[in-house]
């Protein structure tokens, strides 16, 4: 199976095929686009150039991850910009995209060069070739058919390039992208920015090359809002490939129930669910998973993965898996004996009321801070009736919202602006956020004449698509129930 693209490449062929993504699938992952992806890649582009009044410059990671530090080894699957990688498909260093509407070549690369004994070590890469004899070509070739870009230059010709389209430019600015936002805070408008990225670092390089041309008055601004507008709002693509991480995702979870009882620490766990996720995808992980027994639980950024299971104690699991670039996003907190007890029973159903409401509030025009707002109070009032009025006690380290209980996703798992300006943004149709209400602490009370005390973190998420008139669960398949849970548990799951 072959699909042309049409006006782009000078291969042999001129088609990308599944051989060709094969072979560069470590720097060009795609996920269940396919050979589609070349012409997705170009109505991202082309939807960037309709809203440019002026030039724009994105920049890929500008060195290999973990090489600033020589002590720091880095294997992540997908580490790209992710704007980058949103208009390119490029998942490797040292590449720069400029989108200029008013230009005869709308779309740049720049790209560093084919280096073979690189690949000798790191495998095949793209790049710009060295020399254009037939394999020189061939990798040229390749490079414009999976990106769709025809006009594709080597990096080291960028800084003449940019300093003449400064002085060619018919405004008297252009774009950049890094993060700087002017957004109200306190009733009045602040500067939020951070400058301690790589955007940063190339936008004060871009600033440096534009004093260079001696061109009066002329300013780089951001980009950064709307190429978020263009990208938070997910493809179909994009969502069929979140439907295979959380398939995935869920499949890993129910056998790693199973044979939950067999596990001594938390280290053993984790193995088995990681081994799950990463058999059925060769994305990698979303994020390093979270297993955490017992009052573990009540660290909510909880790594160590390494304690033992105490018996009758609850795990708390964050975890997913990615398929293309995008994530799962999964927590759910299992009895390790198979049950529950009526303290832990009673604490997660609260949780998971917490987080029907939080679904059921999820809606176009709704924000984040109104579902934080609406769904820690509503969580706490569920906790003054059903525990405190009954005599529970309870001690936390926090008053009434341990953490946000949703985030956005997207190209990132944790996407949108750094600084969370987003909380006061109206949620749009197909943007997707996290649904995770928790309850952390130590819980005593006296349930039946008998009483129970113990630290316990419960947390539950799932991944929410906004629709046009709600949401939609794309992770209600992965059982939350707690019959449910407790009949996988004891493998006796529901057929």
């Amino acid at each position: 199976m072959v699909v042309a693209v049409q006006g782009v490449g000078t291969g042999a062929s001129g088609r990308v095929t599944p051989e060709l993504l094969r072979k560069y699938s470590q720097v060009f992952p795609v996920g269940s686009a396919g050979l589609e992806y070349p012409r997705i890649l170009k109505a991202r582009r082309k939807a960037h150039l309709k809203r440019l009044d002026s030039f724009a410059v994105f920049s890929g990671l500008g060195r290999e991850p973990g090489s600033e530090h020589l002590w720091i080894m880095s294997g992540l699957r997908i580490f790209q910009e992710p704007a980058m990688i949103h208009l390119t498909g490029i998942n490797q260093p040292k590449v720069i995209l400029v989108l200029d509407p008013q230009a005869k070549s709308k779309e740049v690369l720049f790209i560093s060069g084919k280096d073979p004994s690189r690949e000798f070590w790191d495998g095949v890469r793209l790049g710009y070739p060295k020399t254009m004899d037939a394999e020189g070509k061939r990798a040229l070739a390749d490079l414009r058919l999976l990106t769709g870009i025809k006009d594709v230059r080597p990096l080291e010709s960028f800084p003449e390039f940019f300093q003449a389209l400064v002085k060619s430019s018919r405004k008297p600015f252009g774009y950049g992208f890094y993060h700087h936002y002017l957004a109200l805070a306190e009733g009045k408008k602040k500067t939020f920015a951070t400058k301690t990225d790589y955007n940063w670092a190339f936008k004060t390089d871009l600033e440096k090359a534009i004093r260079k041309t001696k061109r009066k008055g002329f300013a780089l601004r951001t980009f950064v809002d709307e190429h978020f507008q263009m990208r938070l709002p997910l493809e179909p693509e994009q969502v069929q490939d979140v439907g295979l991480a959380v398939r995935h995702t869920g499949e890993a979870f129910r056998e790693t129930l199973s044979v939950l009882n067999t596990f001594r620490n938390e280290n053993q766990l984790a193995v088995h669910l990681e081994a799950g996720m990463k058999s059925r995808s060769a994305f990698g992980l979303s994020f390093p998973s979270i297993v955490a027994a017992g009052r573990n639980a009540t660290v909510l950024h909880y790594l160590k993965n390494d304690e033992p299971i105490q018996a009758g104690s609850l795990v708390l699991l964050d975890f997913g898996v990615r398929f293309g670039t995008m994530h799962a996003d999964i927590t759910r907190t299992v009895p390790v004996s198979g049950k529950y007890n009526p303290l832990q029973a009673l604490l997660y159903d609260i949780v998971l009321k917490a987080a029907a409401e939080n679904q059921k509030n999820a809606k176009p025009g709704e924000t984040i801070r109104n579902l934080n707002r609406k769904v820690w109070q509503f969580l706490e009032d569920e906790l003054r009736e059903r525990f405190f009025a009954k005599g529970g006690v309870a001690q936390r380290s926090y008053a009434l919202q341990p953490h946000g209980v949703s985030h956005l996703m997207g190209e990132q798992e944790h996407d949108g602006d750094p600084h969370r300006l987003y909380q006061d943004y109206p949620l749009q149709p197909n943007w997707q956020i996290s649904n995770e209400p928790g309850l952390y602490g130590h819980f005593s009370m006296t349930i039946d004449g008998k009483r129970y005390s113990e630290w316990i973190g419960i947390r539950i998420e799932d991944d929410l698509l906004i629709t046009d008139s709600g949401c939609r669960n794309l992770s209600q398949e992965i059982p939350r129930e707690i019959a449910d849970l407790e009949a996988l548990i004891n493998r006796k799951a529901r057929r």
